[in-house]
């Protein structure tokens, strides 16, 4: 007959159950913000929409 361990089984602490410093959370943001990239307008670009917008405008 064996030995049956009666205290309950305990889940390993997740990402979401640990408590985190707020470095490791800028961390992981930076690591996650890294995957997106956004197309980013020139200072050129900006002065030729400017430049079209007035035009338009009067």
């Amino acid at each position: 007959m064996g030995i049956t361990d009666n205290k309950p089984v305990r889940p390993l602490p997740t990402a979401s159950t640990v408590k985190m410093t707020k470095g490791a959370r800028l961390a992981q943001a930076r690591e996650y913000a890294k995957q997106f990239v956004f197309d980013t307008l020139s200072a050129e670009d900006l002065k030729k929409m400017r430049r079209n917008a007035y035009a338009y405008a009067i």
